[in-house]
């Protein structure tokens, strides 16, 4: 095909968007488009990751049941308090027996004694149903124990007995701790075994777990137990060294064993999404058990939806359904030996909102470590959890200046008397715009804070200090004041999503929430009154109000090819709507859009033939919302038709009227292309991401100009749900000179395969075909290869994550080279149009063009009338004139069969100017310019 000059090229790109655009004036963008937003606005490319974790909602998931607990080691009231209230209820505590004094006149020593008392206090912390599980503390050994097993059963028993008779049940009892680490020397394997021989000897522990070997090292686990399972009933060990495949390995063993499986000391969620992986059953925090740790253990309960894990990064993640139906993303790193990981979390179904983020199919949550294969370097014992939501309220993204608004006083939240010194006083006052001391940064903590980064800070506007909860208090009426920002727990915060906008704020470290109690702000247990809400109102604020707004109305739908338009009126104490979808009429509403800030949305995910039901809600300026506006039923018309074009000129925009847009993680670069410009890939960061439901046709064509940089296997594009499942790719390798597309679904892969012309660096027009009977792969437009074998349709598994230069393999590089014109219809192209594609030709007119003769205005320029005269012979018989301002706003529409002479239309009430008559008649269209002067 000879080189269209850029001028040319650019005419008759214009020329094609006149036919495929809602309407277009002569050569210019669409005007309404230029003011419709579209859910392709709302995609977010996602890096590549380098591990996946994908899930369905639809399926059940792997249950495996587990009882989680808190230790007693650290001797701290803070942890058992914490850990007790984020984890909900806890089954098991350890506490600890001290080999510290002898055994005197069959009885322990008073300091002995009094550790006991302390357990048992921490322990009732817990709940009064706690288990117990006991082993060894030991600061220092008594000579008297050393390789005298049976001094040893009795010393610990005297422990267990006092333990019962303190009023817990003791399920477990270990003789040693960390006995290949320990300092103190408890002692061997053999003494270990003979203490459990003497322990059997006793019948208090008929129905009491002897637990080993406890090891700090989880590669020393295995050894240690093997040695001592004909004597255990339970295998234990801790993740402060080894490697993976050893503590994975470990807990596998004990479960082939019929013995149970523990980790009594747990220093990250990473630990126990692995164990409960491969057969742990009893999993105890040693330290804090926070946020995400205590939701882990409560959605735990639930299914296991989707898992991943990063071995030679001592990392993992996880999605889990909590027993209430609540969804949640897990990530977490080994405290000591993890490297930097992420994890794309990738909803294969539906979409879904990830803590606010959204609707998208995909998230990813990076985890902080140190070097691959190195010892206590950069490690910061990450974790984090991500609330995966959907449906009508969904929390708004909290990152950001707000003036924090109390839900029952409608106060705000300040510094008392605007007061700039550390710990001055965070008090409600009334709100004035005036008071900058009332606004605030909300925006979460470093994912190298330490731990647990699942939390905001929360700091001042006017002196950049933070709420503190004053002197680390865990009581209840704990005052917040303001202090310099530090990594403190008692700085930190959950942002807990209630409803409409509001959120309860809870303290990392004493798990309390924010409250007004006569006009000050503290601490308190959660009660689900409004005194516990707040709604961060986005600052500075001209005033705050709260109420309900009206409903907007004029809602319509119209049909377009692959997608539907909605259109609604404008409402003056509206700042952005918010755009909901149903499958049935009143059904469940699902956010697909919000922060619109026009009025038209154009909706491209919706299924050929499928009918929805759509609604729409206002919100202003202090996130105050709206009843839904009437209801409106549309179905995607599916005519045969180009769905999506990106020229990749300037942008990534869809030139389709279904504005499918695509995105990048970075800018796109942009080079010299076949016609006029093109993107450039570099290989390594740049590809194009495209919306969802592109591709989800029985029939198909895709076609793309495209150029190679470098040899090798190259994804020229790659559709599918994420995962290894379902996709349907064109890959190239320049090194063998070979084509190959692929189709995958429900565990099966079909492909075809062509070798390639001479390259050397040329461009080339590639185009896939996908019919009823038959797949194409045309190169410059002649048939290269045709298969008849490839049974599977993009139907068939509808995908959602649809990239060009990008694999759904995390292995398989990015495409290095150029790509241009990449187009997709919702049909098999013959033979003869594929030519004409690789040509410079068009095909795929969404709606022909009526004629100039056809469709005459008169007189122009308008003054009060305006005349329209149209005649087809092939006319519908209904006929829809509208008439558009410059900004693409509706200012009239009349739907009518047209009379035999004209009709006439009053702009009488238009100021002079520049308007648009848009006429549709059945499939066919046309734009005209027309001028108003009075």
């Amino acid at each position: 095909m000879k080189n269209f000059s850029r001028n040319y090229r650019k005419t008759f790109r214009c020329k094609s968007a006149l036919l495929f655009s809602f309407f277009t004036l002569s050569c210019g963008a669409p005007l309404l488009h230029a003011q419709t937003e579209t859910a392709a606005d709302r995609i977010t490319a996602q890096p590549v990751g380098d591990r996946i974790v994908p899930y369905r909602l639809s399926e059940k998931g792997v249950v495996r049941p587990v009882e989680w607990g808190l230790d007693t080691a650290w001797e701290s009231d803070a942890n058992i308090r914490t850990g007790s209230a984020y984890m909900g209820s806890v089954d098991i505590v350890r506490v600890s027996f001290r080999p510290t004094h002898p055994v005197v006149d069959g009885d322990l020593n008073p300091d002995q004694k009094k550790y006991i008392q302390n357990r048992l206090r921490l322990a009732k912390l817990a709940g009064p149903n706690v288990k117990l599980m006991v082993n060894s503390d030991h600061p220092k050994i008594d000579n008297s124990y050393k390789s005298n097993a049976a001094n040893w059963a009795e010393m610990m028993d005297l422990h267990v007995r006092y333990f019962q008779e303190g009023g817990f049940e003791v399920v477990s009892v270990a003789p040693f701790n960390e006995p290949d680490y320990s300092y103190t020397g408890q002692g061997t394997k053999e003494d270990f075994y003979n203490i459990a021989v003497e322990l059997r000897k006793n019948p208090r522990y008929k129905n009491i777990r002897i637990s080993g070997g406890n090891t700090l090292n989880s590669d020393e686990a295995l050894p240690w137990y093997n040695f001592l399972k004909d004597q255990l009933d339970e295998g234990n060990t801790h993740q402060l060294a080894g490697s993976f495949d050893g503590f994975a390995g470990f807990f596998e063993a004990v479960r082939r064993d019929g013995k149970h499986a523990t980790a009594d000391e747990m220093h990250n969620v990473m630990e126990a999404m692995v164990g409960l992986e491969y057969g742990l059953q009893t999993g105890i925090w040693w330290g804090p058990a926070e946020y995400t740790r205590g939701e882990f253990c409560k959605t735990s309960r639930g299914e296991r939806l989707g898992y991943a894990e990063h071995r030679l990064n001592w990392t993992a993640a996880s999605v889990y359904r909590a027993p209430d139906g609540r969804v949640q993303a897990f990530g977490g790193t080994s405290e000591r030996q993890a490297a930097t990981t992420t994890y794309r979390f990738i909803s294969q179904e539906r979409d879904v909102f990830f803590d606010g983020h959204g609707p998208q199919r995909e998230y990813v949550m990076e985890l902080p470590g140190g070097k691959v294969g190195s010892y206590q370097e950069g490690q910061t014992n990450a974790e984090g959890v991500v609330n995966i939501t959907w449906g009508e309220d969904i929390q708004p993204v909290i990152d950001g200046r707000y003036v924090l608004v109390n839900r029952k006083t409608g106060r705000v939240i300040e510094i008392a008397n605007g007061e700039t010194q550390q710990g001055a006083n965070v008090k409600t006052g009334r709100y004035s715009n005036a008071k900058e001391y009332q606004q605030w940064y909300v925006k979460p903590v470093s994912t190298r804070i330490g731990g647990d980064f699942s939390y905001y800070y929360i700091t001042s506007y006017t002196t950049g200090m933070s709420f503190d909860i004053w002197n680390w208090s865990l009581e209840e009426g704990g005052n917040i004041a303001m202090y310099g920002v530090g990594n403190g727990t008692n700085q930190q915060w959950v942002m807990e999503y209630a409803e409409d906008g509001w959120f309860r704020i809870r303290s990392r470290y004493s798990a309390l929430y924010l409250e007004e109690v006569e006009g000050n702000v503290q601490q308190e247990g959660r009660d689900d009154s409004y005194n516990q809400q707040w709604r961060p109102v986005p600052a500075p604020a001209a005033k705050i109000e709260i109420k309900t707004l009206i409903a907007p109305a004029g809602l319509v739908a119209e049909s377009q090819t692959a997608s539907v338009l909605l259109k609604w009126n404008k409402q003056t104490d509206a700042t952005v709507y918010t755009v909901l979808r149903a499958e049935s009429a009143g059904g469940d509403y699902e956010i697909i859009a919000r922060n619109v800030t026009g009025t038209s949305f154009i909706d491209h995910k919706i299924p050929v033939g499928k009918t929805c039901y759509y609604t729409v809600k206002a919100t202003d300026d202090c996130l105050n919302s709206s009843p839904r506006s009437q209801e409106v039923a549309v179905a995607v018309s599916g005519a045969r038709a180009l769905v999506a074009h990106y020229d990749l000129d300037e942008n990534l925009k869809d030139a389709t009227e279904n504005l499918k847009h695509g995105a990048s993680v970075k800018a796109p670069t942009f080079t010299s292309g076949k016609i006029g410009n093109a993107v450039l890939f570099d290989g390594e960061t740049d590809f194009v991401q495209l919306p969802g439901n592109i591709a989800g046709y029985r029939n198909l064509t895709v076609s793309a100009w495209m150029r190679w940089r470098e040899d090798g296997w190259l994804k020229v594009f790659d559709f599918g749900n994420g995962g290894e499942d379902e996709y349907m790719y064109l890959a190239c390798d320049r090194a063998t000179k070979g084509f190959r597309f692929v189709m995958k679904d429900d565990g099966v892969e079909q492909k075809m395969e062509t070798t390639l012309p001479s390259v050397s660096g040329s461009w080339l027009h590639l185009a896939v075909t996908i019919g009823d009977e038959e797949i194409r792969i045309y190169v410059n437009g002649e048939l290269a290869v045709s298969s008849r074998d490839i049974t599977i349709r993009p139907v068939d598994f509808n995908p959602a994550l649809n990239y060009i230069g990008r694999s759904h393999a995390i292995s398989d590089p990015l495409f290095s080279g150029v790509v241009d014109d990449f187009r997709i219809y919702n049909y098999e192209l013959s033979g003869e149009d594929i030519k004409t594609v690789s040509q410079g030709g068009t095909v795929g007119i969404t709606r022909p063009q009526i004629s100039e003769d056809e469709l005459v205005l008169g007189p122009l320029p308008a003054q009060d009338k305006l005349q329209v005269w149209y005649t087809s012979t092939e006319s519908s018989g209904r006929v829809a004139f509208k008439i558009y301002n410059m900004q693409g706003v509706e200012l009239m529409a009349r739907d009518m069969t047209m009379p035999a002479g004209g009709i006439t239309l009053d702009v009488s009430g238009f100021p002079s100017g520049l308007y648009v008559l848009r006429v549709v008649d059945g499939n066919c269209m046309a734009a005209r310019k027309f001028t108003v002067k009075h």
